[in-house]
């Protein structure tokens, strides 16, 4: 089964958005960060919509260095893809994610009319109605500076049967094109763990991660770029303690689970980067 490029949802509808407009004056200041898409929304006690979604056409060239969630309390996930689905991801946080800076001559360059999406998994787990606005903001920078582009992508096992108590489950996938990685956002939901993602490249083991999870802090590790080729290998292994009596499978919902070892690469590709 491939592990990419699946997206975190497979998106059927589109919603209204707000705020996919970058500012005129936000174009001439390099170093600032600024919206480039959110959506606004509101839900009832214990309300969740794992795929609230804005679709929305970009307003000017934007050159970016760098993004970070707009993240209000209720916020569990933003995707930001281009285009009306979540196969062709661009970024993606969960609780606590922090900013991403890209390195040094390397950025995300989206041209005016793009599609951009952006898929909300939004909870309201208080005893009140809960509202608030989540989305992306970016970081622009000198289009001159900028001579490799960005992407993401997914590796990871799906088919996931976890039993009540303590289990993990891992896989592997295969290398299909020489790139570089810089960048890891491990991902998992609330009964997540431990997560170990490990890449063999050139028949060298680098450890990217091996590090308890916290479903409430879940960090964006950046590392300095790491050469893989054709054949490497990229392993995620997640532990997960099921304190439930039921067994748990793959899902969008914070009570179903995830194992993914989302990873930043450049240059950007088209094909699939990484297969079972």
């Amino acid at each position: 089964m491939r592990a990419v490029p699946y997206a975190l949802v497979f998106l059927v509808a589109c919603g209204g958005g707000g705020g996919g407009d970058p500012s005129a004056d936000a174009s001439d200041q390099p170093g600032t960060w600024t919206p480039l898409i959110q959506k606004s929304w509101t839900l009832a006690p214990g309300g969740e919509r794992t795929s609230d979604l804005a679709i929305e056409p970009l307003a000017r060239d934007v050159v970016i260095g760098g993004l970070r969630p707009l993240s209000p309390v209720g916020t569990h996930h933003t995707l930001l893809f281009r285009g009306t689905s979540g196969t062709n991801m661009v970024y993606a946080s969960g609780v606590g994610t922090n900013e991403l800076m890209f390195p040094p001559g390397t950025g995300m360059r989206i041209a005016q009319g793009t599609l951009l999406g952006l898929q909300l998994h939004i909870f309201n787990q208080t005893d009140g109605d809960l509202s608030g606005t989540s989305g992306i903001e970016m970081m622009e920078v000198d289009p001159a500076t900028v001579t490799e582009e960005v992407d993401m992508f997914l590796p990871g096992p799906r088919d996931l049967q976890i039993a009540p108590g303590r289990q993990t489950i891992s896989g592997t996938c295969t290398v299909k094109s020489p790139y570089k990685l810089f960048a890891l956002f491990p991902h998992m939901h609330q009964l997540g763990a431990h997560l170990k993602t490990v890449v063999n490249a050139g028949g060298t083991e680098r450890v990217l991660s091996d590090a308890p999870y916290d479903f409430e802090h879940q960090a964006v590790l950046s590392f300095e770029p790491l050469q893989v080729n054709p054949g490497d290998t990229i392993t995620t292994e997640c532990t997960w303690m099921n304190t439930t009596n039921e067994t748990v499978t793959w899902g969008e919902s914070s009570t179903t689970e995830m194992c993914f070892s989302i990873l930043y690469r450049y240059p950007r590709g088209d094909d699939e980067f990484c297969v079972n």
